[in-house]
Order: C-alpha cells, then sequence, then structure tokens
C-alpha cells in the first residue's frame, strides 16, 4: 500500500482513510490491526504506528495502527500529544485510527492482529470473530502462553520498553528506510518508560542499544555518534525526559473519573471457587498520592462506585506513584513513593479477604498496611462501605509496577 519514502503523516491519514472505506465495504478483513495496550501510554502508541509503518512499508501488508483510546480521552495524555509534536505529528491526531473510529459492530471487522506492549488478544476482538487471529507479538510483559503461532513472536522480559523491541527489528530490517518522525517517537516512549536510561533502573541492554540507534537519526539529536554508555547524560536526552515527565505528571486538572480512566487496564479472572464465574479486574496507574487526591475531591468515593459500575468491576486497584514533597531521599529530591488502594464488592464472596490476604503477603510488593482513616485523613461513606471492602497499603518496593501487580492479583483470584 506504501513505501519506504512515505512519511508517518502521510502514513496515518492514508492508511486510516482507506481502512475505514474497506470496512464499510466489507473489505476489513484484509488488514493487519496493530496495536498497544488498552491504557494507550506513550510506549503502547509509538510501538503501534512504528510497527504498522513497518508491516505497510516494508512488508507490503494493509497495516493499520489501532489505539485503544476513545479519541475523547486522547487529551488525558499530554505527554503523548507533546512526543507526536516532537515527532511532526502534531496536526495528525485526526489521523489516529481510534477505537471509537471503528464502527461498533459485532463481530470486529478485522481478523488479523499484531499485538505490541501486550501478549493477549482481548475478547472484544475475538467474540463472535472466529476468524480472528494474532500474526506477530512484539511485548515486554510477563508471557501469558496465547499465540504461540504468532510470527514474529518476541518477548522479552525483563526490558523497559516495548519500543526496544520495535526499534531492534526496525534496526536489523531496514536501518537506513524509517523517518525520522518514527525514529524520535521510539525514543521518546523509551526515554520516559526507563527513566532516561539511568544507570541500576529499568533500561537494560536491549533499551541502551535501541537508545544509542535511534538518538542520532532522531530529529531531536546530531548525526554525530554516540556511545551507549554517555547516552544517558546527554543533557538532550535528559530536557528530554524532563519535558516528557512533567507532561506525563501533570494531572492537577483531573477529576477521579479522567485520572481512572487515564491509565486504564482491565482483565477477566476466573476464581475457580466462583463456579467459572467471570471476574472483572481493572487497574488504574496514578501519578498522585491518595492523600491530596481524596482529600481534594470530595466525589472520589462516588467516583470511584461509578466508574466500577460503568465497566461491571468486581475488583478495582488504584496504584499510585508519586514524589513526595515532604519526605526526602538521601540526594535531597522529593522521595518516590507507591500505595495501592483496592476496593471489591461485597456480592463476589469471599473474594475481598483471599485478594487482601494474597497481596499482603506478597515479598515483592512489600506492602505495609496503613487505614484510610488515620493515615489519610478519608473517611469511606457508609453507603459505600455496605456494597464495597476497601484496603489500602503503603508500598514497600517503589520498582513494582502493574506489570507486577497484574500477574499477581491473577495468580491469586485464578489460584
Amino acid at each position: 500500500m506504501s513505501g519506504p519514502a512515505l512519511s508517518p503523516v502521510h502514513f496515518l491519514a492514508v492508511s486510516k482513510a482507506k481502512y475505514l472505506k474497506d470496512v464499510e465495504g466489507e473489505r476489513g478483513k484484509d488488514w493487519v490491526v496493530v496495536m498497544g495496550n488498552e491504557a494507550g501510554d506513550l510506549d503502547s502508541l509509538a510501538s503501534a504506528i512504528a510497527y504498522a509503518w513497518y508491516r505497510s512499508a516494508i512488508k507490503q501488508d494493509a497495516a493499520i495502527p489501532l489505539v485503544q483510546t476513545p479519541r475523547a480521552d486522547l487529551s488525558l495524555r499530554t505527554e503523548n500529544l507533546y512526543a507526536l509534536e516532537l515527532a511532526g505529528l502534531n496536526a495528525s491526531t485526526q489521523d489516529l485510527l481510534c477505537i471509537d473510529d471503528v464502527p461498533a459492530s459485532s463481530p470486529f471487522p478485522s481478523v488479523k492482529f499484531a499485538l505490541v506492549d501486550h501478549n493477549h488478544l482481548q475478547s472484544r476482538f475475538t467474540e463472535g470473530n472466529p476468524e480472528a487471529r494474532v500474526v506477530a507479538v512484539l511485548d515486554h510483559h510477563e508471557d501469558e502462553g496465547h499465540h504461540t503461532d504468532a510470527d514474529p513472536r518476541i518477548i522479552v522480559v525483563p526490558t523497559g520498553s516495548a519500543a526496544s523491541l520495535v526499534t531492534r527489528l526496525l534496526s536489523e530490517q531496514c536501518p537506513d528506510a524509517v523517518p525520522k518522525g518514527l525514529l524520535t517517537l521510539l525514543l521518546c516512549a523509551i526515554v520516559v518508560d526507563t527513566n532516561g536510561l539511568k544507570p541500576g533502573g529499568k533500561a537494560e541492554k536491549i533499551d541502551r542499544e535501541a537508545a544509542a540507534f535511534l538518538a542520532p537519526r532522531s530529529l531531536l539529536f546530531s548525526p554525530d555518534s554516540l556511545a551507549i554508555s554517555d547516552l544517558h547524560e546527554d543533557p538532550r536526552l535528559q530536557e528530554l525526559l524532563a519535558t516528557l515527565q512533567s507532561k506525563k505528571g501533570d494531572v492537577s486538572h483531573l477529576g477521579t473519573r479522567d485520572l481512572l480512566r487515564r491509565d486504564y487496564k482491565e482483565y477477566s479472572f476466573v476464581p475457580s471457587r466462583l463456579l467459572n464465574k467471570t471476574v472483572l479486574v481493572g487497574l488504574s496507574s496514578v501519578p498522585v498520592g491518595l492523600h491530596p487526591w481524596i482529600s481534594t475531591d470530595k466525589s472520589f468515593w462516588s467516583s470511584t462506585e461509578q466508574w466500577m459500575a460503568d465497566r461491571n468491576l468486581s475488583v478495582l486497584g488504584i496504584l499510585t506513584s508519586f514524589r513526595d514533597e515532604k519526605k526526602l531521599n538521601k540526594h535531597g529530591k522529593p522521595k518516590h513513593r507507591r500505595e495501592q488502594l483496592f476496593v471489591v464488592r461485597e456480592d463476589v464472596g469471599d473474594l475481598a479477604e483471599r485478594l487482601f490476604k494474597g497481596l499482603k503477603s506478597s515479598e515483592e510488593l512489600d506492602l505495609k498496611k496503613r487505614s484510610l482513616a488515620e493515615d489519610y485523613n478519608a473517611e469511606v461513606p457508609s453507603s459505600f462501605a455496605k456494597r464495597y471492602k476497601a484496603k489500602v497499603w503503603e508500598q514497600g518496593n517503589n520498582d513494582a509496577t502493574r506489570k507486577v501487580t497484574a500477574p499477581l492479583v491473577k495468580r491469586i483470584i485464578e489460584g
């Protein structure tokens, strides 16, 4: 459908228009739909766009990146919009194919999928769609064991960013053909996911190699060669990191509902003791502490209850990650902290008791019990407490993200 010289802006516009036209003409099965996970972070966005471009320009497939974020929610992630702008895609958000751009239908109008930044195709794409199959996987999350015939099927754990896996593929297959805008977008994803390639952090060898390939070819750096060991110290990279982190962390204008859906993933688990009844679990990652959040948003509990009702959730986990201005680390900077607040519906048997016990016993999370009333000055409304059980903890292991919590919750509920 396109050639290697096709710019990212043109690629997105052309592929979206042609895909929607083919869907209308019942020819959506001819396309490979490339998508990241439903949280829609920068890693998912960059990886999906870049891999779809590769499938189209290099493999000559009809391929389209699909953003699993409703169009109205794109503005909730200002770091994504900033990275798109840096990549020369500032005017192209209308050219992104969002989940609500695809005409609502059952089954989903396409049957071939490529997954980046996750490795299990959601049921919304398989229901009533027996031909649905996953043709490629590039991911850095725990392998769930699905889609074993995908080619390529690349799952590397640990890896800081799925964008690094996409970058490695591009560097091997078409190193001189990729537009600078796509290289810039991938670099932004790796930088924000690895905290600027900080030594001793999330960055692995593959992330550093990917960044070293991308940086001199991107729109942000000169073509001079950069040593892998020195890139994390480059002031331009540190400035990029600071800006992306600032935009990612600025959620002061968002209310509870927006915070819960901004970085949200949903899971279906089947506990044996509930006689194969599916339990829906939502995990929201939020870059703000519970104390200032609950104390300033008086609708916290009602909005939380409404979100759970809207999504038909039995369990909602709120995973916070923030800098505490009142507590300084050994370098004199605000200390990084994490918290977990889990809410479980009362009408799902002993699920709350088992989940809370399992989470508390996790050595990897290292949770320390806290009291909503005493530590957060947050009284749970009696009307809420009649229908839900809530428990809150301080997380001792600040390196354990949702990638750690989600598989743990799965094991506790299904085990």
